[in-house]
């Protein structure tokens, strides 16, 4: 390599290194002028709602003054990022607030448009865009797009659709659940836990109609869900449902019968019921969880407790065994060992 060509090079790589410099500090001095204008956007929003949901009736606030001052600090159609800032402080300041403010905050919403930045996500071929698009439409509360989340609501995605049922429930509340019947996909027990509690956040008044109506449902899922709403809103007129899947043909679903028929104290009927479909249930494990439920919310039954300590499961034995002996039937217990060692002699104490 002769001087020239190194000279060359050496002019080059500098010039580069001047372009890059000069790249990063237009970068800089753009980033400090984005910084400043979101700052901007935050500090309006903030005192927007501070203003709306603490109206001062001397100084009131309307929609129309909220928009248009919206748009004098860039939230306007053209302005993408803005908006898209906007929509995550819209859901950043939602998860903060509870009661009454939660519901005002939500007819807010409904009533700044976000200039369709989220409903276009929906469209997109990712995913992961159109589940955020559906969770910002329900989270905002843009309740006139309903139609078009309810096509996702069977989506082969499991993020896209578990997004648009929660959409569901939160746009139509308890008749949300006409729709359970028909969904196609297993729902993960976090999902239900969510439904469950977007339920009963929003709509904290039950609507037996459509409930009742969704226990036409056959899938396994869709029977889990529901009971988890019967005793998250404590709903006594219908532990009937409850305790008709103890002995369902799915362990998941007897698991969950069992976990939620622990929330309520039933009548001597239902009681007498529930020791009926004992032996019915498949699962020692699921019967050992079952009688402590018995033991706990019932007097002492010894014709039943004797019939299960002379049935076949060791473990169930053993438990029926210690409820009589610490209740005041030893004698009961003691003639079932010396049956079981008809050989051996036993100190009777």
């Amino acid at each position: 390599m002769n001087e020239v060509t190194l000279l060359l090079l050496i002019k080059i790589l500098l010039v580069l290194l001047v372009v890059y410099w000069i790249a990063i500090g237009i970068s800089m001095f753009y980033r400090r002028i984005r910084m400043r204008r979101l700052a901007i956007i935050e500090e309006t929003f903030a005192d927007l709602v501070s203003r709306y949901l603490y109206n001062d009736p001397e100084n009131p606030i309307s929609i129309s003054q909220i928009n248009d001052r919206l748009k004098k600090i860039g939230i306007r159609p053209g302005n993408r990022n803005n908006i898209q800032y906007l929509i995550s402080l819209m859901i950043r300041t939602q998860r903060t607030i509870i009661g009454s403010n939660f519901i005002k905050l939500q007819k807010l919403y409904g009533m700044i448009p976000p200039y369709g930045v989220s409903i276009a996500k929906i469209g997109s071929w990712n995913w992961y865009r159109q589940a955020r698009g559906i969770r910002e439409i329900y989270e905002m509360n843009q309740s006139h797009y309903l139609d078009e989340v309810l096509k996702y609501r069977n989506d082969k995605n499991i993020y896209v659709r578990r997004e648009a049922q929660i959409a569901m429930v939160v746009f139509l509340g308890w008749e949300s659940l006409r729709f359970l019947p028909y969904l196609k996909w297993n729902m993960t027990l976090w999902q239900q836990i969510k439904i469950v509690e977007k339920l009963y956040d929003l709509y904290p008044q039950p609507d037996l109609k459509w409930l009742q109506k969704a226990y036409e449902t056959d899938r396994s899922f869709a029977k889990r869900l529901l009971m988890r709403i019967i005793r998250k809103f404590e709903l006594h007129s219908e532990i009937d449902y409850i305790m008709k899947h103890l002995t369902d043909e799915d362990y998941e679903v007897r698991e969950t019968a069992i976990y939620c028929i622990k929330t309520f104290a039933v009548s001597r009927a239902d009681m007498s019921f529930i020791k009926a479909e004992f032996d019915k249930i498949p699962e020692p494990t699921q019967q050992l969880q079952l009688m402590n439920y018995i033991f706990e919310n019932s007097d002492i039954d010894v014709p039943f407790y004797l019939e299960q300590l002379y049935g076949p499961n060791e473990d169930i034995r053993l438990s029926v065994a210690e409820i009589l002996w610490n209740n005041g039937h030893k004698q009961k217990v003691q003639e079932f060992y010396l049956q079981q060692y008809p050989n051996t002699s036993m100190h009777v104490g």
